[in-house]
């Protein structure tokens, strides 16, 4: 466990010493303490100097001076003339700049030379400069040299003793240097040793630890700051090390999560187009069965709907085995549907998992249910739970609109037979009405008349030809006048039979297997009329007593309609003229991609069987599909 106060362990673990900065900053003021004494001399020396400097300038101008008076006696100048030389050697000689330069040591060698050059002048040469009368060259040339000799003497001491403070500035210039590079170099020693090689290391284990190698850690050193800070670098890659290994627990966490989000996105957006983008048939429910199983991570599904009135649920699509199909609870009543996804016991079957059923509703009423298989006996997990109950809820609405598309084109469809059925009666009926009217008057008018016979059977078959033409628009326009409600092909066929048995005292037996199968508008409506058409036949010409209606699927996926009667049989004579029905019934038989037989029984009677698709093929596939 980390201390609470690092720093305060850091400090207490060992006998603190003087610090790093403290060393340094030493070492730095001793070298800024030379640096300083140095300068300090140099100034000093430097302005001595140049007070020698002015003085020995003064001192060689008193030289100058002297020849300037010697030769203004040799020109025997003796008034103004000579008296301003004179003057200007006595004001250079008592100059500040050449009194100051001079010692106050009375015993001072410079002194002495510069109180003798003083006495020299004042006792001998001006005395004589003053007084001579004409010009004497030997002593006036003797004179002068000596005056010179004595101001040179004095300029060379002034000179040497220039000489002597300089070398003394380069002996204390030469020492600070010396101390200098002897502090720098410790300076840098310390520098290099407790300051770079320390940062040096901790630079290197950063950028270990940059790498994601949180193993390094920084060498024990002495407890002063670089000791203390590669002491809080251990623990702060200690802290590192933790948090980067929760960080990368959640980071793997938020992955995952990311991952099903991403999941049930995709898994949305797929059932999502498979139920827009094309046609709402078995093939396209059974894509988004798959795309639910790939990617919700369950093995197999059935998709059933609820036809309502208590009828078991309808399978629409499927990929789960006969056998366990068969052992799906679909007989249980609508007000079972469950409201959300609820698990059940796994079905006795080898090798399946836990079975969960999803509402598939359109947000107002139940449509039917989503059974899934798990791969195992545990519950779905959290994040499936509402994904699936969302899909359920994708496919409710496409059914809800696939239903609604269907009974919007049934309605369509049956307004425009009313329509044209209106049409039908108000103008080919009443024109038929009109000419049976005429041939009947013509037919009186020829029995007053004698008339041959050939005449007559023309007439006569006229006659039949316009009463069976007016009795087919008869029937014609009550089929164009059925109508299929929102109960479906099943109730209308169950009307069908009930008119039938009614009107004609036929025993008519209907055995409907496919209960609960709605097929689009169109097709229903020939099937339909397959049937009445079949039944007014036997009504018409088979003087049958008994009727048998069967409706099944077939293993292939087919729907079969088979119509037994106990008639006189259809024989094998050609059908009579002017007669379509069964040619009518061929026709619609091809507009299902189905075939139509009618065939004579081997006992009595006939019998008429119609095998179509339930689903046509794609390229003429319907809107949608209606459970």
């Amino acid at each position: 466990m980390r201390p609470p106060d690092a720093a305060a362990f850091v400090t207490a673990r060992a006998p603190r010493r003087l610090s790093v900065v403290a060393r340094l900053g030493a070492l730095i003021a001793a070298i800024g303490a030379l640096a300083v004494v140095s300068i300090l001399a140099s100034m000093t020396v430097a302005e001595l100097a140049s007070g020698q400097a002015r003085a020995i300038n003064l001192a060689g101008s008193l030289r100058m001076q002297s020849y300037v008076i010697a030769a203004t006696l040799a020109d025997g100048e003796h008034g103004a003339l000579l008296e301003r030389a004179l003057s200007g050697f006595d004001e250079r000689y008592a100059a500040q700049a050449l009194t100051t330069a001079l010692p106050a040591s009375a015993e001072a060698s410079i002194r002495l030379a510069y109180d003798d050059v003083g006495l020299f002048w004042a006792q001998t040469f001006r005395p004589y400069a003053e007084a001579a009368p004409e010009p004497d060259r030997d002593a006036r040339n003797r004179l002068t040299a000596d005056l010179v000799a004595r101001i040179d003497h004095l300029v060379a001491l002034i000179e040497h003793n220039l000489e002597s403070r300089l070398q003394t500035l380069r002996l204390v210039q030469g020492i600070s240097l010396f101390l200098l590079l002897v502090l720098g170099g410790v300076v840098v020693h310390q520098i290099n040793r407790q300051v770079r090689a320390p940062l040096g290391e901790l630079l290197t284990c950063a950028h270990v630890v940059r790498r994601g190698d949180f193993s390094v850690r920084a060498a024990p050193r002495p407890p002063d700051e670089l000791g203390q800070l590669g002491e809080a670098f251990n623990y702060m890659v200690e802290d590192l090390s933790r948090s980067y290994s929760q960080l990368e627990t959640r980071v793997e966490e938020k992955t995952r999560e990311l991952a099903r989000s991403n999941q049930s996105l995709e898994l949305l957006y797929r059932t999502t187009r498979a139920l827009s983008e094309a046609d709402l048939t078995q093939d396209s429910l059974l894509k988004v069965l798959n795309e639910v199983e790939r990617l919700a991570g369950v093995r197999a599904g059935a998709l059933c709907a609820d036809p309502g009135d208590g009828r078991p649920l309808v399978v629409l699509a499927t990929d789960m085995d006969t056998d366990l199909v068969a052992r799906l609870p679909l007989d249980g009543p609508p007000s079972a549907a469950p409201a959300a996804l609820q698990v059940l016991p796994a079905l006795s079957y080898a090798g399946d998992g836990a079975l969960i059923t999803v509402p598939v509703s359109d947000g107002v009423r139940s449509l039917g249910r989503l059974f899934l298989q798990l791969p195992d006996s545990a519950p779905p997990a959290e994040w499936q739970t509402p994904l699936l109950e969302t899909v359920g809820r994708h496919v409710g609405a496409a059914l809800a609109n696939a239903r609604r598309h269907e009974e919007r084109h049934r309605l369509a469809l049956l307004d425009e037979r009313a329509v044209i059925a209106r049409e039908l009666h108000d103008s080919l009926a009443q024109s038929l009405s009109y000419l049976k009217i005429q041939v009947t008057r013509l037919q009186n008018l020829l029995a007053r008349q004698s008339v041959s016979d050939p005449v007559g059977d023309v007439v006569r078959e006229l006659r039949d030809g316009l009463n069976e033409a007016y009795r087919q628009l008869r029937e014609l326009l009550t089929t164009f006048r059925l109508r299929i409600d929102g109960r479906g092909l099943t109730a209308a066929i169950d009307d069908s039979v009930r008119e039938f048995s009614q009107r004609g005292g036929l025993a008519i037996h209907l055995s409907n297997r496919i209960a609960g199968l709605e097929l689009p508008a169109g097709r229903e409506i020939h099937v339909l009329q397959i049937i009445r058409e079949a039944l007014s036949n036997i009504e018409r010409h088979a003087r049958a007593h008994t009727v048998d209606i069967v409706l099944e699927r077939l293993d292939a996926g087919d729907l079969r309609v088979c119509i037994d009667d106990d008639g006189v049989g259809i024989g094998e004579q050609p059908a009579p003229p002017r007669r379509f029905g069964i040619a009518i019934m061929h026709d619609r038989a091809r507009s299902l991609d189905g075939a139509l037989t009618v065939t004579a029984r081997t006992d009595r009677g006939t019998r008429v069987e119609l095998c179509f698709p339930a689903e046509p093929p794609a390229p003429h596939s319907p809107r949608g599909i209606s459970p």
